[in-house]
């Protein structure tokens, strides 16, 4: 993982999965500020914990919000305003960035454009695997990912698997077969 440019899916599904403040801690996290005014707004604060801790990470400069303005392209399929500018700002830093996101547009968008994109469950199995966070919890933040995801059971199962896997080369439960 390099720069994070992160959508609204991402920003919300990490953080109500418990991971988004260990990722910041790791890589620098960046949104458009399309994005931070979709998911933290005086409403949203109100009635989303999700909402209140995205707000906290960037008042405590966790999270960078980029107030760019990037020259007008039409998306290639509809996207929303937010997923868009977080992949015209991921297109714009070049190399360095890697669009989060877990929207199924966007991702094809990011396929389409052969843009770098990391989903939710593949950033718990990375901050596991650097010893930024713990098996247990990032077991439930993927289980976590499941039930508020929308993920297909194979892309679950594929992250815990993976998470397994991890583990077993940590501990040196390794299965020579």
């Amino acid at each position: 993982m390099k720069i994070i440019v992160a959508d609204s899916c991402a920003l919300i599904l990490l953080a109500k999965s418990d991971l988004l403040k260990a990722l910041t801690e790791f890589r620098s996290v960046i949104v458009p500020a399309a994005v931070f005014e979709e998911v933290v707004n005086q409403d949203t604060i109100e009635k989303f914990p999700d909402a209140k801790s995205i707000s906290v990470l960037t008042s405590r400069g966790n999270i960078e919000i980029v107030s760019k303005e990037l020259p007008d392209r039409k998306p290639p399929i509809t996207l929303g305003k937010g997923e868009w500018a977080a992949i015209r700002l991921a297109q714009e830093m070049g190399e360095g960035a890697v669009l989060a996101t877990d929207d199924g547009k966007a991702i094809k968008t990011c396929r389409f454009l052969n843009l770098p994109f990391i989903i939710s469950p593949k950033i718990a199995t990375e901050l596991y695997r650097c010893g930024r966070i713990e098996s247990p919890l990032a077991k439930a933040a993927i289980e976590k990912m499941r039930i508020g995801g929308r993920y297909a059971p194979d892309i679950i199962a594929e992250a815990l698997l993976r998470l397994e896997e991890i583990r077993n080369v940590k501990t040196g439960n390794r299965e020579d077969t």
